[in-house]
């Protein structure tokens, strides 16, 4: 009930009520109702007050993968600051997946499997990577060093649980 959702926010902020909660909801309410660019809009505002909070970043990189805008330059900028969050290496895969870059879509999406502990799964994205068909050769070269990195670590997660 969106009507009633925006009387909820409204009520909130008629209450002088300083969160990111609110403007959290506020945006989410937007983007549901099909309008990412005024989520956009409430989430870029609620980040100048806010800008370490996850929930505004989160929702503003979705904002803008839904109105069609580019978000790898906000998920890059974030990931030097947070290498270890995974939800930010799934949201950069969806980025590179909007701008056509599967080489660089497996490789984040693997990166979130790896940091999910599903080394499994991380080492196949990376083996599609490779497959990928673009992509130069740096890019190649850094796709089979996490691979080798990664079966090792797997090799080694494997040799601790044989029985002795």
């Amino acid at each position: 009930n969106f009507a009633a959702a925006e009387r909820q926010v409204a009520e909130l902020r008629s209450m002088k009520l300083v969160s990111p909660m609110v403007d959290t909801l506020a945006a989410d309410l937007r983007r549901m109702q099909g309008d990412p660019a005024g989520a956009l809009k409430i989430y870029r505002e609620a980040r100048s007050r806010y800008a370490r909070n996850k929930a505004l970043l989160y929702g503003q990189i979705d904002a803008q993968l839904a109105d069609g805008q580019e978000a790898l330059k906000t998920t890059a900028a974030e990931l030097q600051l947070s290498p270890s969050d995974p939800i930010l290496h799934g949201l950069q895969a969806r980025s590179y997946a909007a701008l056509g870059k599967r080489l660089q879509q497996h490789r984040a999406q693997a990166e979130l499997y790896a940091l999910q502990g599903q080394l499994v799964a991380a080492v196949q994205q990376l083996e599609l990577a490779q497959k990928a068909g673009d992509g130069d050769f740096f890019e190649h070269s850094q796709v089979d060093a996490r691979l080798r990195e990664l079966k090792i670590r797997q090799q080694e997660e494997a040799k601790q649980k044989l029985p002795l």
